[in-house]
């Protein structure tokens, strides 16, 4: 059996205009996904079957597609008694697979398989369900997992990046990206809450494109994220988190998080991702935790809980 792990990520800053190409800091959570793969060798009829289970280990999805070899290569076919009931997702991992198999006409040959996936993470937690599994699948099919995502889902690429690499990344685009170590000596006063709901980032990068954004907010952002990472004073990040609040603010024509739901916070927060759900970067103290806990959020995490 093979095994493969790919690391969730939190985009720190760079939301939206790293569309753009603005610099921007991901870093990787210590939650992932697991994916196992057993192989059977030449079976008469070939299949894959994929289970993919979640946080509590509840199997959420099952699907049988066929393998079938044309022209020398592999074919992913949904079972022909399921003609009839289309299903997104199923959709959505051939397409995936497809893309695989063009990329390595071997992938997936000379027999059947079982798949499982295990998300550390809930679903609803945005930390990279879709692209921990592309890296997975990636390492598996031994493929750029860059040009999967280009193939599927779409978008900046930066959380490929984190997954592939499992650690910090500095990040522009697929062609543009380095890792980095972020280590701020403030760390213990960093947290990151969750806004009891999921934002669709498909939603939030077609809300984005809409815009017209000026070069300056580019440059802005990655200023801002320059500063940010070479930063080790804790006053001097929230002002620079602050700032970063405002730009995006201004580009995506929405309040601020703390303008909207936190304005007697005595601290910076900062939106991690598409804005109006996921995780939120608060600073604060050890008084931090039962704020936000009053306000009906109950996931209030530390940096170090769950950045790796």
């Amino acid at each position: 059996m093979q095994t493969f792990f790919s690391h969730g990520k939190l985009l720190i800053t760079g939301e939206y205009v790293v569309l753009d190409s603005a610099l921007s800091l991901a870093v990787p959570t210590k939650l992932g996904q697991k994916m196992e793969v057993l192989f059977e060798e030449n079976l008469a009829d070939n299949t894959l079957t994929w289970y993919s289970i979640d946080s509590e280990g509840e199997t959420w999805y099952r699907e049988e597609f066929l393998l079938v070899e044309a022209n020398n290569q592999i074919q992913v076919q949904t079972h022909p008694m399921d003609v009839c009931n289309t299903n997104a997702i199923s959709d959505k991992l051939c397409q995936i697979l497809t893309k695989a198999i063009a990329l390595n006409p071997e992938f997936l040959k000379n027999g059947s398989y079982v798949v499982k996936t295990h998300l550390d993470f809930p679903n609803n937690w945005g930390l990279g369900s879709s692209s921990t599994l592309l890296c997975n699948i990636s390492k598996w099919a031994e493929v750029d997992a860059f040009e999967l995502l280009e193939a599927s889902f779409g978008g900046s690429g930066y959380d490929i990046a984190v997954g592939m690499l499992g650690g910090d990344v500095l990040y522009r685009s697929p062609a543009m990206w380095e890792g980095y170590v972020y280590q701020p000596s403030f760390k213990d006063k960093l947290y990151l809450v969750h806004l009891n709901q999921k934002q669709d980032s498909r939603e939030g990068i077609a809300a984005y494109k809409s815009k017209k954004v000026k070069v300056q907010d580019i440059e802005t952002i990655s200023n801002l994220t320059e500063a940010l990472i070479a930063c080790q004073d804790f006053d001097a990040f929230q002002q620079l988190i602050t700032a970063h609040e405002t730009c995006i603010s201004g580009i995506i024509e929405m309040p601020t998080v703390k303008e909207k739901l936190f304005a007697d916070y005595p601290f910076a927060i900062k939106s991690l991702g598409a804005w109006g759900g996921d995780f939120i970067l608060a600073c604060g103290d050890n008084q931090t935790p039962n704020y936000f806990h009053q306000k009906g959020f109950e996931t209030v995490l530390s940096y170090s809980e769950l950045i790796k």
